[in-house]
Order: C-alpha cells, then structure tokens, then sequence
C-alpha cells in the first residue's frame, strides 16, 4: 500500500512547482525511522521549482550506501542521510527523474507481489491437481484481467488529473476544488472467489490389488466447484478460508460413484517480506464423502504443516508433512496415515508450468481383492466389497499397515487469467510392512480444465 500511494504521489508530483521556502544549502538528515521512506523526507525540503522525484534521485545518488540493493525503496533504518542543494537536484531532468523513480518502485513492487502470491493475498490464477489427499496449494502467475482493467481505469484517471494540473499551471486557472472532483470508490473484494475443475481421469488399479486377476481399471469423471477467501490479519500474515463439492462419477464400477464436500482453512505467515523468504502454512480440513457403496462413507480430517520457498526466480519449492484419519460405516475404513512430500514449479514462460511432486506415506492402505492366505495374515480388518460383489464373488476389502511412494509430474498451461489446462500423471507403489511380497502398483492420469467464474 505505501508503495502504491508512493508511485501515485510521484504522478501528481513530477510537474509540481510549489513547496515550502528553504535555504539552498546542503544538510543533513537522521537518523532515518522505521516507519520513514524516500518519498516522505523528499518532500519535507522540496521547494518551487524542484520536483518530489528530482529530489528523491538526488538523494538516492547523494547517499548510494543508505540503500539495500540499490533500490529507493529499500531505505535503511538508522541511515544519515545528506540532503544535496536544491540546484543539484533541479539538474536532473524531470521526466527522467520521474522515470527512474518509477523503475525503482516496479522492481520493488514486483518482489512484494511475489510474497503476497506466495501468502495468497492475490486471486488464485489456477489450481493444479496434485496428489488430492494434500493440502490444496494455488499458483498465481498474473492479476485477474478484472483486477488489471481496473488498474489501468485508475491511471487513466490520474493521467486526466496530472494533464489538468499541466494545464492549471500554464493557464493559471484555479484547480477544481475538493466539492466538484469525482472521487473514485474503490469495490470491496467479494467474500469468496469460485473456481471449477472438470477433469478426466484414467487409473490403472482401481481396486489397488496385486494380482492380475483382481486388478480392475477405470475411467472417471470429476467435477468440482470451489470456493476461496482470505483475510490480512497483519503485513505478514493471512488467514484463507474455503470449501468444496465434487462429484466422481466411474464409468464401470458404480460403487465407486461419490460426493466429496470439504470446508478448509489454512493459516500463512512470513518473517521477513523478501523474495526468498520462506512462506509458513498450517493447515487444516474437513471432509465428507458419501459413496453408492455404503461401506465406504467416511469423514475424514486432515492437518498439514508446510514450509514454501523460491530457489531462484523460476523454481518454486513446497515442502511439508500431513497427517490424516478417516472415521467410515466400515471398520476396514477406518485408517489413519502420515505422509511427508516435497514439491517443485518449474515456470517455463508466464504461460507454461511443470510441477513434481514427491510424497512418502506411512500408514493404512485398503485395498480389494480375493482374499489370499498371506493377505489374511498381514491383514488389520477385512470385510465383503460390497462394490466389487462381495460374498457371492469372494470378493473382500481389507487394510494393511504400509508404506506407499509417489511420483507425481504435471504439466500446466494458462490460456488466460481465468481459463488453464493441467495434464498429470502419478505413479503409486505400495508394499505392507509386515510382508513386503504383499502390495501394489498404480498409474493415474489425469487431464483438467481449470478455470473460475
């Protein structure tokens, strides 16, 4: 905010000709305060004649060592300061002055916007699916084009409103007064944003059983719509909120059929504002699925911790561990699991994204099959499948404690701010621990169009 008020400050400033009278002379200034800038000390010595961004360079170039990264913006707490005579700074020309200045503010403002990306400040641009039992996580790589409309109407205006002032000065007539200026209302942001992801999706081991005999392969359907709020609690911390209904619908096996609905909240916050400064997420959700078959209705509660930080200014890491338990109508259900993962973004363009995602997961597995005698034995329950035939096909669900690894690659690509297609692929391999020779394999793809409304 004290960026933007800055950037518009020097567009009503860069053909300003009056001030406050001061002696010619060169001074100093400090120590600088926490909650001082560039822009502000400026125009407490500016004069007639001399513009806020003539004097802000000369200041900057007077006082190189007061500045983190060569930038305005990045004032050092503490610094003295010398302020250069106003001749000095009436050497420079305004327009490059005003131009430098705004050079220094869209650098600064572009590592801020990529922190408030990372806290989820900005409207998501799209969702990728990643493995769904992990926290959802957003990428946003541009404004919405409402936001960006919005922005350029806003300096359309102010371009109007400095024309006038230029005018004013060469005509000497009065400026308009406060009474007959049209102020522009900022809109309240909407308390949700709504997204949708309709999806295809191909697995390979629907039943996640071991034998050839047992392994059953399917295609789904899946659509969902989402919703996404946030609130700023403070400049480092944001609270989002949101929820979900998804619908699965299986092209073979009809008990498979379900109803997701899910209500989550995620807490982020930083300790410091740079651009590789780690971002911290807490996370949790609630879930509710419903199925045709019964056994497997389930609430499910998830909690996650993750850690998010850019390696460099394409590559994006998201580390973290999750923990998950699921309370269903069936015992064989009822399972509880950790799961630890890192993930990578690649942005290849602003329009063009690969992600990998690696995840350990240690806990309980259900899975259908014919009951063998060495599933019996390393099984914790096991209960007729009631989606796959049940007792008339021998057909059984039963949980084992295991260790599963995944391997997830995907692909995005944004055609605009509001439309994207992902396409993925996940690789599964699952062993019990208490019989290695006991487990299973799977490959899921899957291809989503990404969009909001």
């Amino acid at each position: 905010m004290k960026k933007t008020i800055l950037k518009i400050g020097l567009i009503f400033c860069l053909f300003a000709g009056t001030g406050w009278a001061a002696e010619d002379v060169a001074r100093s200034y400090g120590p600088v305060q926490h909650n001082e800038n560039l822009y502000g000390i400026a125009s407490k010595y500016r004069q007639k004649g001399v513009t806020i961004p003539q004097l802000m360079m000369a200041i900057f170039e007077r006082n190189p060592d007061a500045f983190d990264q060569q930038n305005i913006n990045r004032l050092k707490v503490g610094s003295m300061l010398e302020i250069p005579e106003l001749k000095v700074a009436a050497r420079i020309n305004p327009k490059k002055a005003y131009a430098q200045a705004t050079i220094h503010i869209d650098t600064f403002e572009k590592e801020v916007r990529a922190v408030k990306v990372e806290r989820g400040e900005l409207k998501p641009l799209s969702t990728r699916p990643r493995d769904p039992d992990l926290a959802p996580l957003v990428l946003i790589t541009q404004l919405n084009l409402k936001q960006v409309e919005e922005i350029k109407q806003e300096l359309e205006q102010e371009q109007v409103e400095r024309e006038s002032a230029v005018v004013t000065q060469a005509t000497g007539l009065p400026e308009p007064s406060a009474s007959t200026t049209k102020k522009r209302e900022t809109p309240k942001p909407p308390l949700f944003n709504f997204s949708y992801d309709i999806a295809y999706i191909n697995d390979d081991n629907v039943r996640l059983a071991q034998d050839d005999d047992d392994i059953r392969e399917d295609s789904i359907i899946s659509a969902s719509i989402k919703a996404r709020g946030g609130k700023s609690l403070d400049s480092y911390t944001i609270w989002n909120y949101g929820g979900s209904v998804t619908y699965n619908q299986f092209e073979t096996f009809d008990g498979l059929n379900h109803y997701e609905v899910e209500a989550n909240t995620r807490y982020r916050f930083a300790l410091s504002s740079g651009f590789t400064s780690p971002i911290y997420t807490l996370g949790a959700r609630l879930t509710g699925l419903e199925f045709d078959s019964e056994m497997r209705d389930s609430t499910i509660i998830s909690l996650s911790a993750e850690l998010t930080k850019w390696l460099t200014n394409t590559l994006n890491m998201t580390t973290g561990i999750g923990f998950k338990t699921r309370e269903s109508k069936s015992e064989t259900y009822d399972t509880e699991e950790i799961r630890f993962f890192v993930n990578l973004d690649t942005n290849l363009s602003k329009t063009d994204l690969i992600y990998t995602t690696f995840t350990y997961i240690t806990g309980d597995t259900v899975s259908s099959a014919t009951p063998t005698l060495d599933i019996i034995n390393v099984s914790d329950s096991i209960e007729a499948d009631d989606a796959f035939g049940g007792v008339d096909s021998n057909q059984f669900a039963y949980r084992i404690d295991s260790e599963t690894f995944v391997v997830t690659v995907g692909y995005n690509k944004i055609y605009s701010p509001d439309l994207s297609f992902d396409f993925s692929v996940r690789l599964v391999d699952t062993e019990a621990k208490d019989d290695s020779s006991i487990g299973y394999d799977r490959t899921i793809f899957r291809a989503s169009l990404l969009g909001r409304f």
